[in-house]
């Protein structure tokens, strides 16, 4: 799998932990063909939105961080 496809299965499982499969499948097909700043910039918009700034950035960086090169 390539990087893109990492950022996007790590964006969807996070949406999905928070707004259920049904959302989740939503978004991964919006995402597809999607560069990695519009998958992060979505991912952080929606997820500030539902829990606020701090745990927003808290939990991102925990499904995000195994990606980082």
């Amino acid at each position: 799998m390539n990087q893109t496809s990492e950022l996007q299965k790590s964006a969807i499982d996070l949406i999905s932990k928070y707004f259920g499969q049904s959302t989740a499948e939503v978004y991964d097909h919006f995402f597809d063909g999607e560069p990695d700043s519009v998958i992060t910039t979505s991912v952080n918009e929606i997820m500030v939105e539902y829990l606020g700034e701090k745990k927003a950035k808290e939990e991102i960086d925990k499904f995000m961080e195994p990606l980082a090169i």
